[in-house]
């Protein structure tokens, strides 16, 4: 897969497109999740894409730090159905992991999981921390890599 980490103003309309395409067949849709996905922060995050030819498989926002959390945070986290049961998710939050480190080096990394990920994410080596809380109606948990 192609990996390309662009700037909000450096998106094409077709790239955003696909974007927002894909965040609301699975966070809207397929989760039935009716949510504000465009939430005003879009342009502040770097956008981590991964194309398969023209399909974007797989995608997530990098947020420095100050603006979500104190710490840079990756965010809206989410693999095409397709590409699902492959590599593409772990490759995905490594490349956004290896580009936050290089971006912020001095910061920790923060997500907000959902819950019933969070042994996924602790492979990565994400701890989690708190307790369990519900957005818009399903299970999260706040996880940092330190």
């Amino acid at each position: 897969m192609n990996l390309f980490c662009l700037r909000f103003q450096e998106l094409s309309t077709s790239q955003l497109y696909d974007i927002l395409l894909l965040r609301q067949q699975v966070f809207i849709i397929e989760q039935n999740c009716i949510y504000p996905d465009m939430d005003a922060h879009d342009h502040l995050a770097l956008h981590l894409m991964m194309y398969e030819e023209n399909e974007l498989g797989a995608y997530l926002r990098i947020f420095p730090p100050g603006i979500k959390y104190s710490e840079s945070a990756l965010g809206r986290i989410v693999v095409h159905p397709r590409f699902r049961g492959k590599t593409t998710g772990k490759e995905l939050i490594q490349n956004g992991i290896n580009i936050s480190k290089k971006e912020f080096p001095d910061s920790s990394i923060r997500i907000e999981a959902q819950a019933q990920l969070d042994k996924y994410y602790e492979k990565f080596g994400f701890v989690a921390e708190g307790e369990i809380y519900v957005v818009d109606g399903i299970d999260h948990l706040q996880m940092v890599l330190h």
